[in-house]
């Protein structure tokens, strides 16, 4: 498998293997079928596994702790995620380290790679419970990491790159800088029914932001959900 790149976790896989398929997102599956999936791919030279709680209600992690038992193959990274929405600014690090703690617990792990902010950034929030504000992700989201990594619980932290890329720009630009941005990667710049309200995703736009200022890119919706496939093995939800 080829390597690229991965920013302050060196170098990482060209592939990676996202949590929405073994989560049965993507269309009916079994822990069997999952598990046997992600041996493979360790097997075959992805290094990268790409989680959050909420890909099956925490199904997709708890696939991961069976499938290793808690003692990942050498070389192996696991990001998790955490929606913050519109958490009061003073409960951020307590939802954080809550949403942690389970997604440790489902994986049977001390600590992850990597962990996401797993919604939409905004400059204006207002109506909107699920986005999260730019100056909140300023001014707690990222202090609140920081002290994850502190305690060992985390290594890095990162945005998913889906909101509004104004926000996001500006934060890559202003700092707090993450340590990584997920970011829309695909032949039609598409999000793929991520970013709602007509917002053109300017997702080439987000990655240069963040080239320029030194926080690494994790593809993502690389086959645009689906779209860009030139089949279906199952059918979907």
């Amino acid at each position: 498998m080829r390597q690229c790149p991965f920013g302050k976790l060196g170098t990482a896989s060209a592939l990676t293997l996202g949590g929405g398929g073994i989560a049965g997102i993507w269309g009916e599956t079994t822990r069997e079928e999952c598990i046997a999936t992600v041996r493979e791919a360790v097997d075959s030279g992805i290094d990268v596994l790409d989680l959050a709680p909420s890909y099956g209600n925490g199904e997709a992690e708890e696939v991961i702790g069976e499938a290793f038992g808690g003692n990942l193959p050498g070389g192996v990274r696991v990001t998790t995620k955490c929606r913050v929405g519109d958490t009061p600014p003073h409960e951020v690090y307590d939802h954080l380290s809550t949403s942690l703690n389970g997604s440790l617990e489902r994986m049977r792990l001390d600590h992850v790679d990597i962990m996401f902010v797993h919604n939409a950034v905004t400059l204006d929030a207002e109506g909107h419970e699920r986005l999260t504000l730019a100056s909140v992700v300023a001014e707690s989201v990222a202090p609140a990491f920081e002290r994850l990594i502190a305690e060992g619980r985390i290594r890095h932290w990162g945005l998913t790159g889906i909101g509004e890329p104004d926000a996001l720009i500006h934060l890559l630009n202003n700092g707090p800088r993450p340590d990584y941005v997920q970011c829309i990667a695909n032949l039609l710049d598409s999000p793929g029914g991520l970013l709602r309200g007509g917002i053109a995703a300017r997702p080439r736009d987000i990655i240069a932001a963040a080239n320029a200022n030194g926080t690494a890119v994790m593809g993502i919706r690389a086959v645009q959900a689906g779209a860009l496939t030139d089949s279906i093995d199952r059918p979907l939800p």
